[in-house]
């Protein structure tokens, strides 16, 4: 393959070197003979009138049609040898004299194969003071006799006929000169051709912009943006060149069609040195010379701006083409370093940008006044980004090869990657179902992703009725207020778990499918990260039993808490913690109950002071929880505490809850029975109708903020 890109790429080169070496590059002057007149001829296909052509070059700029006419006369002129008079501020008067010697009306054409000239003003002979005709692309582009890129004017002589043309032309880009004589017919011809030939040229660089685009969206590689962002700003440059972008983009801008050229200059060398950049991938394999590229950025976008508002066009298209010829050397010089630090693709950047700077430098020596006008001179660019697209294309081809390997050997590695990750799965599948314990993961939503088979035997569901099912629609309720202290609870730990990233572990109460009531199980959630995914994986497990708890005699503990209602959730799971000895599972669930809702109690109606009437409004209104936290904060509350007296012997356990509010009238709430609640339709006030059912001892003090609990074994 590099055998047959390297035979290509001489036989390439050695065509291109014959062809140029064909052309008469310095100069077309040499090669004619001047003479005084030009005679028409009935078929004129792009005849060179520069033989014929007489200038004068008026170096104020003011001089008026009748005294250049006298100059002329007496011998002021000079003839030219080649039609590049590069930059001069001097207005520049032309003289061709013709004369039609056949026996037929001849209707031709003269064209000035030159679309970068500022002030185009056409004398069509000597009797006249005024210009038949004022073009330029400072002008609108209206104003030319025929729609036509260069500047092309129409002219119809008698047979025998003679004419003196005159042309005053000031320009503050290069002057050039190349005018030409066409038959009416083979104008027609000649322009038709040349369209195609430009239609098949952009349209070979647009082919190039959607091909690179179908490799950008194919292998997100971001060189191809760069190089597709950079092809569309070279069109645009080219299109200015040729006069297209005045003729059919910008007609009447003039102001914006002579300040174009330079401005898409400047922007062609910064996207093809962001392109490059990419390409050679130069940060990696020239870190230092890599830095330069910002300068180059920063220079090509400080003369954009100075383009559109501060230069004269003079300063602005010298300074592009000074900063083309060093971002081109530059361009060369760290192709050549990646290609010596090993860079695979440096080399068709090489060939490719070298074939770009010959032909560029040409056009630029033309611009400058250097190098006379010819087809290498005048359309070097394009010859050069032709040479460029395709060359590039060859790298890319062989970049897309060298991914294609890449992407093989990565498919082959991820192949024995799955096979792996496969047994992984199995061995870990395996382990996951005969697990004991119920084994579930979740996802951030907290929505049950998996769940082993042991979630049949601690609550009765089957692993695909629990998947997809949220983790809180597991969690017991009993109808009641107090699931939302439970959901509460569970919420705050998972939270803990998503903040911190740390193992959490409490005790929940889940949902039997069959029995319908609650059964206690210790959980444990924990976060796995793989593969930049994050995921729960819970454990769900019968309470562990502190192994000293079967040794408890006597436990006597006292407790300060402050006015969070999670509070009365972990006091109630503390005190019925080592229980389990005396009594059965189900009224250990039952007095936690009971000693939760005290402890809310003493912290709503106690320290919080609200009032029966006031707790079912705000529950009326759905606003309990976010009127509870106003009091909270409350500066007059917040400081109270509730203090949890604990007391446990072989024969009882007894609860000591004290706040500090005002009390209440316990006696006539005492006489509220379950059914008179129900009857009214309240929602609260059970929890003391409940712990009267499950203590045997339930007293208040007098003031009602205190209340002692006792259960005997």
């Amino acid at each position: 393959m590099r055998k047959e890109i390297k035979t290509r790429s001489i036989i390439l080169s050695s065509f291109l070197l014959m062809i140029f070496f064909s052309f008469p590059i310095w100069g077309e002057g040499q090669v004619y003979e001047k003479k005084d007149r030009f005679f028409l001829e009935e078929k004129m296909d792009g005849a060179s009138l520069l033989p014929y052509l007489s200038v004068y070059q008026d170096e104020t700029g003011k001089k008026s049609f009748k005294e250049v006419l006298k100059i002329f006369d007496q011998g002021g002129s000079e003839k030219i040898f080649q039609n590049s008079l590069g930059y001069s501020k001097s207005a520049i008067w032309v003289r061709l004299r013709t004369e039609n010697q056949t026996n037929k009306t001849a209707d031709w054409i003269l064209e000035i194969d030159y679309a970068l000239l500022d002030f185009v003003d056409l004398y069509a002979g000597r009797v006249s003071d005024s210009a038949t005709n004022h073009s330029g692309d400072l002008r609108e582009f209206g104003t030319r006799p025929i729609e036509h890129r260069n500047f092309v004017y129409p002219f119809s002589d008698e047979p025998g006929s003679k004419r003196e043309i005159y042309f005053r032309i000031a320009s503050s880009s290069s002057i050039l000169l190349p005018f030409l004589a066409f038959s009416k017919n083979e104008f027609i011809e000649h322009t038709f051709t040349e369209q195609l030939a430009l239609g098949l040229y952009y349209g070979s660089m647009l082919i190039m912009v959607v091909y690179n685009l179908f490799l950008l969206f194919s292998t997100k590689d971001k060189s191809y943006l760069y190089y597709v962002i950079y092809i569309l700003t070279y069109i645009l440059f080219q299109f200015t060149l040729n006069g297209l972008s005045f003729q059919y983009l910008w007609r009447s801008s003039v102001l914006w069609a002579n300040y174009s050229l330079p401005f898409s200059i400047f922007s062609v060398i910064l996207t093809a040195g962001a392109f490059s950049r990419s390409f050679l991938n130069a940060p990696e394999y020239t870190p230092k010379t890599s830095k330069l590229y910002y300068l180059l950025f920063t220079l090509s976008f400080g003369g954009m701006i100075s383009t559109l508002f501060i230069w004269e066009y003079r300063t602005a298209i010298m300074s592009s083409l000074v900063l083309m010829f060093f971002t081109l050397g530059f361009l060369i010089s760290n192709g050549i370093q990646c290609l010596l630090a090993g860079r695979r693709e440096a080399k068709y950047f090489l060939f490719a940008w070298s074939s770009f700077l010959f032909f560029s430098f040409l056009f630029g020596l033309k611009s400058f006044g250097i190098l006379p006008n010819n087809f290498f001179t005048l359309w070097g660019i394009q010859v050069g980004s032709v040479m460029e697209v395709s060359l590039l294309s060859l790298g890319l081809a062989d970049r897309i090869k060298r991914l294609s390997d890449q992407l093989k050997q990565r498919v082959e590695e991820l192949g024995n990657i799955r096979n792996y990750a496969e047994e992984s799965e199995a061995k870990y599948r395996s382990l996951f179902e005969v697990e004991e314990d119920f084994l579930f993961s979740l996802d951030q939503n907290w929505n049950i992703l998996a769940a082993n088979r042991s979630v049949s035997k601690h609550i009765g569901f089957k692993p695909h009725e629990v998947i997809g099912k949220n983790f809180m629609e597991l969690i017991y309720k009993a109808g009641e207020l107090q699931d939302a202290y439970k959901k509460l609870y569970v919420l705050e730990k998972l939270e803990e778990l998503a903040s911190e990233g740390k193992p959490v572990r409490f005790l929940g109460e889940f949902l039997q499918k069959y029995l319908r009531e609650p059964k206690e199980l210790q959980v444990q959630f924990q976060i796995l990260e793989y593969e930049g995914q994050r995921e729960i994986l819970g454990r769900a497990y019968e309470p562990d039993q502190d192994l000293m708890s079967r040794y408890v005699d006597d436990e006597k503990t006292v407790y300060s808490a402050n006015n969070y209602l999670q509070n009365a959730e972990l006091l109630s799971q503390r005190m019925t913690a080592n229980l389990y000895r005396f009594v059965d599972p189900s009224t250990i669930t039952a007095m936690r109950n009971c000693l939760r809702e005290m402890i809310i109690n003493a912290i709503e109606h106690g320290n919080l002071n609200i009032s029966f009437e006031e707790k079912t409004r705000a529950m009326s209104e759905g606003n309990y929880f976010r009127f509870v936290q106003e009091r909270q904060k409350d500066p007059y509350y917040k400081s109270k505490k509730v203090k949890v007296e604990y007391s446990l012997s072989r024969d009882r356990i007894g609860v000591r809850i004290t706040d500090e509010g005002k009390g209440f009238n316990h006696a006539r709430l005492q006489k509220s029975s379950m059914e008179k609640l129900n009857s009214e339709g309240i929602t609260h006030g059970r929890g003391l109708t409940l712990t009267l059912a499950t203590f045997d001892l339930v007293k208040f003090n007098s003031p009602g903020n205190q209340v002692t609990l006792v259960k005997y074994f």
